[in-house]
């Protein structure tokens, strides 16, 4: 996965019909607005905010950790293959998405980022419904780390919190409120038994996910492709490579409850760029809806992904359509970030 580089990325771009015209300032472009994003159901009395954890306060904290952990303790119920409770119906339902009959439909496509703001939702649900959280739910601004030089300096990753590093020949991780949690997905399309695991690349993480890709690189993007795609490439890839072990399987990955912190970030930078001109980017969908490297393209052409585009939990939640979840304050969905 590290055969990526920002140079790469930014060249095929440029050389793809994602190409679009880059404004002077992308940092100018995301200012707050006036626009009314409540509708239907949501509205201000209602809208839950979503806090980086170091916003938290630690009875909050410690709320978070403590529901991700009854999720653990509760049986499964999805019924997929080999799931042993519910936080493990999440991980085999993402690693089922990647495995259909036109390949990974949830990776470089165009629903990637609409499929993974539902799949956040479901997991918000079952927090709240079944382990009765009732705090706001959480992220990790990896912006804020990488322009440090330190990519894992947050109180996060401590015996408090989510614990730290791997240790060992098998990386795992020891300390924290998942110490020695055992995985049963995984690695990728194998059901096993093995540890959560972690193996940190600091370097790798500050280049893919400071300001200079999130604001520059990315963010002068104007229209939805290309930008979703150097999202996707870079600042979301680049910190599930640099997290390592369970994060870097493209399959599994929801087996590290970081994943849900780092999959929120990326939501909020997603839902950050639709607030730069959300009367051209709220509803703003394209891309390919089936994996172009895993298909052969149609006689018809690559079929493109569009507001009707239906995303799938495979029943945890009822299935909705990309429409349905791209405004976070719609109706459907009724949250929004703290800053």
């Amino acid at each position: 996965m590290k055969s990526i580089s920002l140079i790469a990325v930014t060249l095929a771009l440029g050389s793809t019909t994602y190409a679009a015209s880059i404004p002077k300032s992308a940092r100018a472009a995301e200012t707050s607005s006036t626009f009314d994003y409540y509708n239907g159901t949501c509205t201000s009395e209602k809208v839950r905010i979503r806090k980086e954890w170091r916003d938290l306060t630690g009875s909050e904290q410690k709320a978070y950790l403590a529901a991700e952990n009854c999720l653990i303790s509760l049986p499964a119920k999805s019924g997929l293959a080999a799931t042993t409770n519910r936080f493990s119906d999440l991980q085999a339902l993402h690693r089922g998405m990647t495995n259909t009959a036109v390949g990974d439909i949830i990776h470089d496509v165009g629903q990637f980022l609409p499929w993974h703001r539902y799949y956040m939702h479901v997991h918000e649900t079952l927090l709240r419904q079944e382990c009765n959280y009732t705090g706001p739910l959480t992220y990790w601004d990896e912006r804020l780390d990488a322009d440090t030089g330190d990519m894992f300096t947050s109180p996060m990753w401590n015996s408090t919190g989510f614990g730290g590093n791997g240790i060992g020949s098998d990386g795992c991780v020891v300390d924290g409120a998942f110490a020695n949690y055992t995985e049963h997905i995984g690695p990728e399309n194998e059901d096993t038994e093995y540890c959560l695991n972690r193996a940190w690349d600091n370097s790798w993480a500050v280049e893919m996910a400071n300001s200079t890709v999130i604001y520059d690189i990315c963010g002068g993007y104007n229209t939805y492709s290309p930008w979703w795609y150097c999202i996707a490439e870079l600042a979301h890839k680049g910190v599930h490579t640099a997290v390592g072990g369970v994060m870097a399987d493209i399959k599994s990955s929801p087996g590290d409850p970081m994943f849900f912190m780092h999959h929120t970030y990326i939501d909020k930078v997603w839902f950050d760029w639709q607030k730069g001109d959300p009367t051209s980017r709220l509803y703003q969908i394209s891309g390919p809806a089936i994996n172009e490297s895993a298909n052969a393209e149609p006689a018809g052409g690559y079929p493109n992904t569009t507001l009707s585009y239906v995303l799938s939990s495979d029943e945890i939640l009822p299935n909705v359509t990309v429409e349905t979840v791209m405004n976070p304050m719609g109706g459907y969905l009724c949250y929004d970030y703290l800053t």
